[in-house]
């Protein structure tokens, strides 16, 4: 039987192995944790990734780019999470804070107009979308000390997606020929012993001499400079019965009515024209390449004109512009744009209403 003083000595000497022990874990459980927790975190950063969706299916998410497997459009960024670089560059102090979008507020994607205060489904089932503030300086608001045909107007920042969502195009400012048709009306001549043909030729001061079928159409002042020999035009008779033949402009005759100064033009037809007498004309007048954009991208206010360039990926700006001859697909461009340069040619009125937006409620700040 142990004595008080040979239990003392033998729980000394566990207490001197347990206690060593004791004090290792205890040590050694918070490096534990705060390295899961450092791994953790690192794991959470790196899961968070690009998410993509379809503008008009927004339920469908996929984590890479594609096509929506419903409507076959291309998919856009919906959020972009960038994680925390692994290992901070030597030197580097205090990490900047996380810029985040604020929403404004959620929107039904079938039905814009219907906004919601918090994330909801509509009637369909499918989830309304984000809309977020959008930072737009206001040091670019377009006001005094501008040209005067951008007054009251603001650059506009829109996002890929929204692009997708109002359908907005874009054209570049090229050097082409621009084409004008004029539509006039004539009359079939020529042909053996035909008083027209031989008239022409007099008036020409040609020999007297029988020709082919022609057709002799009237150039009303407004559209006398743009026609020229050689031009390209069509012809269909006045019924409308018959093929649609094609020509050329041979002959501007010298003179013209006094009364109403119509010009009168010989288009010499490549095929047999039916036995009519009247017909329909089309003259293609062509001009040579100049730097020109489509009259869709124009914003005309009736005294000034502009477009919005993109000067930066979802960056529009307003720029005055001047324009010379306006074709039918193409208008020349004389001032304001160089080549190259991309306007918007889709959606204008609303990238054109958000510009006047922004510069309003600037004014008001």
């Amino acid at each position: 039987m142990k004595t008080k003083s040979g239990m003392r000595s033998e729980w000394l000497r566990v207490g001197s192995v347990v206690f060593p022990l004791f004090l290792l874990l205890a040590g050694a459980v918070p490096l534990g944790i705060a390295g899961c927790s450092k791994q953790g975190g690192q794991a959470q950063v790196e899961a968070k990734k690009t998410t993509y969706t379809c503008v008009m299916h927004h339920q469908i998410r996929r984590d890479k780019p594609g096509d929506c497997p419903i409507c076959g459009m291309t998919l856009v960024p919906l959020e972009q999470n960038e994680g925390t670089p692994k290992a901070a560059p030597p030197g580097a102090g205090q990490t900047a804070p996380k810029v985040e979008k604020k929403i404004k507020f959620w929107a039904n994607p079938m039905n814009l107009g219907q906004h919601s205060d918090k994330p909801k489904k509509d009637e369909m089932g499918m989830d309304y979308v984000p809309v977020y503030e959008e930072t737009v300086p206001t040091s670019g608001v377009m006001g005094s000390g501008t040209p005067e045909e951008i007054q009251g107007l603001a650059p506009v920042q829109i996002s890929h997606y929204k692009e997708q969502l109002i359908d907005v195009k874009y054209a570049m400012a090229q050097i082409a020929p621009i084409t004008r048709v004029i539509r006039t009306t004539g009359r079939f001549a020529g042909g053996n012993g035909d008083f027209a043909s031989l008239a022409g030729d007099f008036a020409a001061r040609k020999p007297l001499r029988a020709t082919g079928r022609y057709v002799v159409a009237d150039v009303y002042a407004l559209d006398q400079p743009l026609v020229k020999t050689g031009e390209k035009a069509y012809v269909t008779t006045l019924s409308g019965s018959g093929p649609r033949l094609e020509g050329r402009v041979s002959l501007i005759y010298p003179y013209d009515e006094t009364q109403s100064r119509v010009t009168r033009v010989k288009i010499t037809l490549s095929q047999a024209p039916p036995l009519e007498i009247f017909a329909n004309v089309e003259i293609e007048a062509v001009t040579n390449p100049k730097l020109a954009v489509p009259p869709t991208s124009v914003m005309d206010t009736g005294t000034h004109r502009y477009v919005f360039v993109q000067t930066a990926p979802g960056v529009l700006n307003p720029r005055p512009i001047t324009t010379g001859f306006e074709g039918d697909n193409l208008w020349e461009v004389t001032s304001g744009l160089k080549e190259g340069e991309k306007v918007v040619n889709g959606a204008n009125f609303l990238i054109d209403a958000d510009s006047k937006l922004k510069a309003a409620f600037a004014d008001t700040k």
